[in-house]
C-alpha cells in the first residue's frame, strides 16, 4: 500500500474520532455544562492559545525526533486525555482534558502535514497527495457527526467522549509502517518572504472555516430551528461530497484558485442568514465544501512547497499555529457576534462573510507573484 493512502487511511481514523465530538463541544459546554456564550467564546480562545504553543511544540518534535514517533506519541495521549474527561466528568475538569486533547492532536497535524511534503517534490503531486488525505478524513468526518449527534440526543455528551477516545487508537498499528523522516537540528527558523505574506490570509481563511461546527450548530439549533441530529446530517453530507468529488477537484486545482474559493466561502456564509429550512441549509452546505474543496488542499500545497527539507517541521508547525488559532477564534469571534446579533441574522453572516472577502483581496498579491511556483 503506498504511503500516501496510509495516511489516508490513518485520517479517515482520527477523523472519525475527532469528528464524534468536535462538532459538539461548544454547544455541549453552553446546553450541558451551562456555561455561558461568553465563556464558550473564551473556551476557543483558549483553545488558540494551547494552539499556538502545541504546533511550536509539534515543528521542533517532527524535526528533532522524526515524524512516526510525533504521530504515536501524540496519538496515544490525546487518547487518554479524552478518557480521563470521560472518567472525571466534572465540567471545568472536561473544559481543561479536551484543551490537553486539543495540544497534543495540534501536534500530530504537524506531523502529518511535514510528512506529505516529505514524500512529494512537486506542487501537483502536493495538490493531489493533500486531496487523497482529505478523502480520507472526510469519510470519517461523514459518519462521526451521525453518531455523535445520535449519542448526544439518545445518551449524552460524555459517551461521546469515551467512544472518540477508543476509536483515535485504532490506528496506531497503521503508524508504525510508515517510513520515518526527520529535519536538521536547528533552533533558529527563518521564514521567506513569501511565506510570511502566504501567512496573513491564511489566519482569515481558516476564521471562516472554522464555522463549521459551533456557529452553524448553535445558530441552526436556536434560531432556525433544526434539531442537533439535522445538524449532523449537514455535516455528514459535507463530509461525503469531499469523499466522492476531493480527488476529482484536486486534480484540476492550480494555486490561483485559492482566491476563487475563499470569495465562494464568502458567498456561502452570508447565504446562511436566509436559511429557512432543512432543505436550505442543505444546498447552503454543498457550496460550502464546494468552497472547502477548493481551499484546504492548495492552502496545505502552497504551506508545503514554500516550506524548505531541512526544517519542514518547524515551518509547518507555524502554518498550523497560524491556521489552528484562525479556527478556533473564528468561533470564538462568532460566539461573541451572537451576544448581539444572534437574531439579527444579516448583520451576523455578514460580518462572518467578511473573513472570506478580506482574505481574498490579500491572497492575490501573494498568489499572483508566485505563480510559477504555485501552478
Amino acid at each position: 500500500m503506498k504511503d500516501i493512502n496510509k495516511l489516508a487511511l490513518i485520517g479517515g481514523s482520527r477523523a472519525l474520532s475527532g469528528s464524534i465530538i468536535w462538532p459538539f463541544i461548544g454547544f455541549a459546554l453552553y446546553d450541558v455544562y451551562h456555561f455561558s456564550l461568553s465563556f464558550v467564546s473564551l473556551f476557543y480562545i483558549f483553545q488558540g492559545v494551547v494552539s499556538i504553543f502545541a504546533y511550536i511544540m509539534g515543528g521542533y518534535m517532527t524535526d528533532f525526533i522524526g515524524r512516526v514517533k510525533s504521530m504515536v506519541l501524540s496519538s496515544a495521549l490525546s487518547s487518554i486525555s479524552l478518557l480521563i474527561a470521560f472518567l472525571v466528568n466534572l465540567p471545568l475538569a472536561v473544559v481543561v482534558f479536551i484543551l490537553v486533547q486539543t495540544f497534543f492532536n495540534s501536534i500530530y497535524n504537524v506531523s502529518n502535514t511535514s510528512m506529505v511534503g516529505d514524500l512529494n517534490k512537486e506542487f501537483k503531486g502536493l495538490v493531489i497527495s493533500f486531496s487523497r488525505i482529505r478523502v480520507g478524513i472526510n469519510a470519517g468526518w461523514a459518519v462521526g457527526p451521525v453518531i455523535g449527534g445520535i449519542l448526544f440526543t439518545t445518551w449524552s455528551f460524555r459517551e461521546l467522549l469515551l467512544v472518540s477516545s477508543i476509536v483515535s487508537l485504532l490506528p496506531l498499528p497503521l503508524l508504525f509502517s510508515l517510513p520515518d523522516f526527520k529535519g536538521k537540528i536547528r533552533i533558529a527558523i527563518n521564514l521567506s518572504r513569501s511565506f510570511i505574506l502566504f501567512l496573513i490570509p491564511t489566519f482569515l481563511t481558516f476564521m471562516i472555516m472554522g464555522q463549521l461546527g459551533f456557529s452553524l450548530l448553535t445558530y441552526y439549533d436556536v434560531v432556525v430551528g433544526l434539531s442537533t441530529f439535522q445538524v449532523s446530517l449537514l455535516f455528514m453530507v459535507n463530509g461525503l461530497l469531499i469523499v466522492f468529488l476531493q480527488e476529482l477537484i484536486g486534480k484540476r486545482l492550480t494555486g490561483k484558485m485559492i482566491v476563487l474559493g475563499v470569495m465562494l466561502y464568502g458567498v456561502s456564509y452570508f447565504a446562511v442568514a436566509f436559511v429557512t429550512n432543512f432543505i436550505l441549509a442543505v444546498v447552503d452546505m454543498a457550496f460550502i465544501t464546494l468552497a472547502e474543496m477548493v481551499v484546504s488542499p492548495l492552502s496545505q500545497a502552497i504551506a508545503s512547497s514554500l516550506s524548505k527539507d531541512e526544517s519542514r517541521g518547524r515551518e509547518i508547525g507555524i502554518y498550523g499555529m497560524v491556521t489552528a488559532l484562525g479556527r478556533v477564534l473564528g468561533s470564538s469571534y462568532t460566539s461573541f457576534l451572537m451576544n448581539y446579533y444572534l437574531y439579527s441574522p444579516t448583520i451576523l453572516w455578514f460580518l462572518v462573510s467578511l473573513l472570506g472577502f478580506t482574505s481574498a483581496v490579500l491572497y492575490y498579491p501573494v498568489i499572483r507573484k508566485d505563480v510559477k511556483s504555485t501552478s
